[in-house]
């Protein structure tokens, strides 16, 4: 139980994180497709801006060129072109202004930039403003025309392109880029971090009640032993002794109910303190021992051979490969014959049930294979839960559904995994996989060719 509660914790824990961690994700995506449209629409500001400001000394490049008669002259461009906000030498570097009279002649230029593309548009479109994309920058082309109202339509005075460079702002998208990945990265470690004291929190009220109910359970099947124990004896008693010679026939068929089923409860509660020192993670590791499994598994198959032959059935012992685990014996061999159990109850008269055992690298696996009915897919993981029944009319008064749920903490206990399988003729296989002791293991890797 304990360890379910640690697993649900680590899940929500996960998922929380997750949700959080998306939702910081979906922002940081917001936030970076926003700056970029923002850094775009003031590029075209920046842009337009200029082109204006250009555009307004066009009629007075234009003249100075018409007055300069030395070709060897150039008219330069004047300094208001530069934007108030930054400096001469910036702007120079990061900006180009072209300046054409009606004819499409160069008048001047302005700037060191070199754009990574045409700054003239096609022919066919250059009597209309438009945006000119560039590799490294973004262009703006513009014809300039004298609009006065004395004219009849306006007048073609000449083209404007201008270009800005947009290294600077994307350096700051780098940089910003750079933020958001850091920041992202250390607020979903905080997600998780808060999110698991979320859970914690959440779960404890969980926790104590669980707690609570595994100490009553406790408490109550050991102050139940007692009582049973003194019926059991005073049972005992009466019928070995002369007190039942006068009585009728029926009072010691009653008597005979009473003890069975008192035998079967406290089978019952023997199991409940099994399952609730489980539950509360009581670990004895004095008890540990190395053993080898081949050994267990023959004196199971000498202890039950018997029995299973007066129930019609045939107890088979398949070792492939030895192997050597650390295990409480006892706790051990309770959960094989709680197996064992599960297979002669569902195995049909004249069946084979196989006790196997094989070793991989690091892990012992061990099975119980019969040839009953099998277990269908969908509840392969719910047979250990507690009390489970999947034919109650089977079982028997005898099970009560503990059987596997015991053989699953047992498995837990060692660090091990038990599992449900289809067996290969078609019944239930149930599987232990246990870690093989740390001499086995070496074992094992020294026989691995190098």
């Amino acid at each position: 139980m304990r360890a379910d509660l640690r697993r649900t914790r680590r899940r929500l824990t996960l998922r929380y994180g997750l949700f959080a961690s998306g939702l910081l994700l979906v922002f940081a995506l917001g936030v970076w497709a926003e700056v970029i449209r923002a850094n775009a629409d003031l590029l075209h500001q920046e842009v337009e801006q200029l082109a204006s400001t250009a555009a307004s000394h066009l009629v007075l490049l234009h003249h100075e060129s018409d007055e300069m008669r030395t070709p060897s002259r150039r008219v330069h461009a004047p300094v208001p072109l530069i934007l108030p906000s930054a400096s001469l030498e910036f702007h120079q570097q990061h900006q180009r202004i072209l300046w054409f009279d009606d004819e499409l002649r160069e008048i001047v230029a302005s700037g060191s930039f070199r754009p990574a593309g045409p700054m003239l548009p096609p022919a066919a479109s250059r009597e209309r403003a438009q945006w000119l994309p560039l590799a490294n920058g973004l262009a703006y082309w513009r014809p300039v025309y004298n609009r006065q109202l004395g004219l009849a339509r306006p007048l073609l005075q000449g083209y404007v392109s201008v270009a800005l460079a947009s290294e600077s702002s994307r350096a700051e998208l780098q940089r910003l880029r750079q933020g958001l990945v850091i920041g992202g990265l250390l607020a979903s470690a905080v997600a998780f971090a808060g999110s698991q004291w979320m859970v914690a929190v959440s779960l404890e009220p969980i926790r104590r009640q669980i707690e609570r109910l595994i100490r009553f359970t406790a408490d109550a099947s050991h102050e139940l032993r007692h009582p049973l124990t003194a019926i059991r004896a005073l049972i005992g008693s009466l019928r070995h002794g002369s007190l039942l010679d006068a009585s009728p026939p029926e009072l010691g068929q009653r008597l005979a109910l009473i003890d069975q089923t008192s035998a079967r409860m406290g089978r019952l509660l023997e199991d409940l303190l099994l399952l609730s020192r489980s539950d509360r993670a009581i670990d004895d590791r004095k008890g540990l021992v190395e053993l080898g499994l081949e050994e267990l598994l023959e004196d199971l198959v000498d202890l039950h051979e018997a029995e299973a032959e007066a129930a019609g059935l045939r107890l088979r012992l398949a070792i492939e490969s030895p192997a050597r685990v650390r295990a409480h014996p006892e706790r051990l061999r309770q959960l094989l014959e709680n197996l064992l159990g599960n297979a002669r109850r569902f195995s049909p008269s004249g069946g084979t049930i196989t006790l196997g055992l094989s070793r991989s690298r690091q892990q012992a696996q061990l099975w119980v294979e019969d040839q009953g009915p099998g277990i269908p897919a969908a509840q392969r993981t719910l047979v250990f839960e507690r009390f489970w029944q999947a034919d109650p009319a089977r079982s028997g008064p005898d099970h009560h559904g503990l059987g596997l749920a015991i053989a699953q903490a047992i498995a837990c206990d060692h660090g091990g995994r038990l599992q449900a399988l289809e067996a290969s003729g078609g019944g239930c296989r149930m599987q232990l996989e246990l870690p093989l002791a740390a001499a086995a293991t070496a074992a094992a890797g020294s026989e691995t060719p190098g």
